[in-house]
């Protein structure tokens, strides 16, 4: 998921090298043809002005010696991964600091689970628990009967694998806060995000992690100073240098309930930031990491929507099933807004003055290809400006995303406003 900052260092001329984990001892197209790829990252340590770690969960073993003397790493330590990766954690952190979750029950069976609903006759969100479990296994049941049936299917299938949250359900809008840290507290831009997780238009589907989102930075939030603040001194204690984001429902009485923590680099967000960041996305995580905030961001509005092909969002099929197709309507005009995912160079077929030629181009390299942006003053103007991007590339096949991302902030920011929380931003 880093081509896109990779290629972005590039074009600001810098020197970059981007390492990748093998699958299944294969090595992983993306970026090919981009950027500098090396076989090991560990050899690149020393050569390193700013080593920038993506995700949370590899590799921790090998990265904690360099995070122990000083490298200059923007990315986040074991302990502080584990708010993300084990929810038991996450709710200790949050109820150690007096912020109000929503109450669940930990279960340790499918009996155990199904004798609860049965007993409270409610329907009930069901997250794995404990450890880094497959955060796959999250389901929003409906009714009651919902959540039996799906408690048994996870029965039969053999995916019921140790301890089951069961945390009520409650009502309300969904919105995301999240803030850059480094050795001198937070950073001053504060960003307000609002995900758009399902497949399909209008929250229909399955759940994909994410298809678009809609974020703003700014300068104070009510929700940053509940959720956000009152964790300092935890960061600072693990001497966490990285992006700390925390998920909630906002109910319809005004109150803020947790769901997750995400503890690195948010994707596709880190892409969608970049509509309203600095154009050399380098000086200032470096700042960040000796602990200067040198952050210039615009107050636009920005928007991202995720384009995919393929068998997205089961991604079973291997990354070479949909790799080398090519994409056109990349121009000058929208180069900027295009935030490569699972993309590489090479060529493609062309047919000119009556001749089939392989002409060197960006081909896809996986099923995730990137993510079309814009900004605006308004949640609708950022969404023109994305989409005249997304209609724009094109390549053979079926090109997914969805056409509404940003569409229900028109209902739900007059709500959220009379609460307090996103003052100022406009549909």
């Amino acid at each position: 998921m880093g081509v896109d900052l990779a290629v972005r260092a590039i074009e600001a001329e810098h020197t970059v090298r981007y390492w990748l984990p093998r699958e299944k001892g294969e090595k992983l197209p993306y970026g090919d043809g981009m950027v500098e790829k090396p076989d090991e990252f560990e050899p690149s340590m020393e050569w390193a002005d700013l080593i920038v770690v993506i995700g949370n969960s590899d590799h921790q073993r090998k990265l904690t010696k360099y995070y122990d003397e000083g490298y200059p790493i923007l990315g986040t330590r074991k302990k502080a991964a584990e708010w993300e990766l084990d929810r038991g954690v996450g709710q200790e952190v949050l109820d150690s600091v007096g912020i109000e979750t929503l109450p669940y029950t930990i279960v340790d069976s499918v009996d155990e689970a199904i004798a609860h609903v049965v007993k409270t006759d409610m329907p009930y969100v069901c997250k794995p628990w404990g450890g880094e479990a497959d955060k796959a296994m999250t389901y929003v049941a409906k009714t009651p009967d919902d959540a039996i049936f799906t408690l048994q299917k996870w029965e039969r299938e053999g995916l019921f694998k140790g301890q089951l949250m069961m945390q009520e359900k409650t009502d309300g809008i969904e919105m995301g806060i999240a803030g850059w840290f480094g050795p001198n507290g937070w950073l001053s831009a504060i960003e307000e995000s609002f995900e758009h997780k399902k497949f399909m238009n209008d929250d229909l589907g399955c759940n994909t992690g994410e298809q678009g989102t809609v974020l703003r930075h700014v300068k104070e939030s009510k929700l940053f100073d509940l959720l956000l603040a009152p964790l300092t001194d935890k960061l600072a204690a693990l001497k966490f240098v990285g992006n700390c984001s925390v998920n909630c429902i906002i109910t319809d009485d005004g109150t803020p309930m947790p769901l997750e923590f995400t503890m690195r680099f948010g994707w596709p967000a880190t892409c969608i930031c970049m509509e309203v960041f600095p154009t050399d996305p380098c000086p200032w995580m470096l700042d960040l990491v000796n602990g200067r905030d040198s952050l210039k961001v615009s107050s636009d509005i920005a928007l991202g929507i995720v384009m995919t092909h393929g068998d997205f969002p089961q991604c079973l099929d291997p990354p070479a099933l949909w790799s080398g197709y090519p994409l056109t309507g990349i121009s000058s005009e929208n180069y900027s807004h295009i935030h490569f995912q699972q993309v590489q160079d090479g060529k493609a077929p062309v047919l000119k003055s009556g001749k089939v030629k392989d002409v060197a181009m960006t081909l896809t390299a996986g099923t995730y290809v990137l993510v079309a942006g814009g900004s605006g003053k308004t949640v609708q103007e950022a969404s023109e400006a994305a989409y005249n991007v997304a209609w724009d590339i094109e390549w053979p096949g079926n090109r997914m995303f969805r056409t509404d991302i940003g569409k229900r902030l028109e209902d739900e920011l007059p709500k959220l406003q009379r609460h307090g929380f996103a003052l100022g931003m406009e549909y």
